[in-house]
């Protein structure tokens, strides 16, 4: 047992030392940041903002790949698939968590990754159409009053937008609305300003604001628990429904069995690009507070699949 037990220690840290060579040339080639999504959205804009002082740091070219579609399951599942080696990372959001709670059949889980580093993280927004009420406590008492009257609009089925919108409604006492889901936010903001939906919960958006200033919808409340520094004027949604605290963040994963000096190597280089002032400013015009570090990655991974788990779990949530 104990020639066993020496031999398992010795391979440890034979491993061990393996991982730290190989971190210690760290990196020799070109990293992948893959987008499971579509160019354009908000974690490829937040890519592009630290691709080239990221280079810069770690000395290797960073390329941005696009693995898009059923909802960011299919670049998870790539990313998920590759060599634990350091050279392929994921750029993602609350996708990563919620898409394999409302699958069938997951196509991969969240503990099929690690937290890298976030990169920031967004309120959602509660947009009305001007027919109904013009402020939040005004607005939550109508729809109480009007069981099942009101349509609301979700950017995508399973999507955190349904979710936390379905969350709001338990917390605020909200019942038996009508959900009409979209192909995307385009589509559920266009419905919002037609009147086809009174409300819905997203992020917001340059396009959103202007329709704001222009009179054609609303903004209610943020939906996380403080007011936020991107909305400061706009009430937090807790203040009306205490307790109500949700969000949607960016960040980076890497596949589990990533050599941890090398997450570190990154989170650091991240977390030098995050804080650089220009970059800041670049975050900030997409509506996102910046903000970096492996821990607070992990500590709203762990909070969200509590709070997303339970919310599907009670609420009988599907993408299929």
């Amino acid at each position: 047992m104990l020639r066993r037990t020496l031999l398992a220690s010795a391979a440890a840290l034979a491993l061990a030392s393996t991982g730290a060579r190989a971190a210690d040339g760290w990196p020799d080639h070109p990293i992948r940041f893959i987008i499971p999504a579509a160019a354009g959205g908000t974690n490829d804009v937040l890519a592009r903002f630290m691709q080239e002082p990221l280079a810069k740091l770690l000395g290797q070219p960073i390329i941005i790949d696009y693995k898009a579609g059923a909802g960011g399951a299919i670049g998870s599942q790539y990313v998920a698939g590759q060599p634990a080696d350091g050279y392929t990372f994921l750029v993602h959001g609350s996708g990563l968590v919620t898409v394999p709670l409302v699958q069938r059949k997951p196509s991969y889980l969240l503990k099929d990754f690690v937290p890298v580093s976030l990169i920031g993280t967004s309120p959602m927004v509660l947009m009305t159409n001007p027919s109904t009420p013009d402020n939040l406590k005004d607005f939550i008492a109508y729809a109480r009053a009007h069981p099942g009257q009101l349509e609301w609009g979700a950017s995508a089925l399973g999507g955190v937008g349904q979710l936390a919108m379905e969350a709001f409604h338990e917390a605020a006492g909200i019942h038996d609305m009508v959900m009409v889901p979209y192909p995307g936010a385009g589509p559920a903001a266009q419905a919002l300003l037609t009147g086809q939906t009174k409300y819905m919960l997203s992020t917001p958006s340059s396009t959103t604001d202007a329709f704001v200033k222009e009179g054609k919808m609303r903004v209610l409340g943020v939906s996380t628990a403080q007011r936020s520094p991107l909305l400061p004027d706009v009430p937090s949604i807790g203040e009306a429904v205490p307790g109500y605290d949700t969000q949607t963040w960016f960040g980076v994963v890497a596949r589990v069995g990533t050599p941890p000096e090398v997450i570190a190597k990154m989170s650091a280089a991240i977390a030098q690009v995050v804080a650089m002032p220009a970059i800041q400013e670049k975050i900030k015009s997409v509506y996102v507070v910046p903000k970096s570090g492996t821990q607070p990655l992990a500590d709203i991974l762990q909070k969200e699949d509590v709070l997303w788990g339970r919310v599907v779990r009670d609420h009988h949530i599907t993408m299929d």
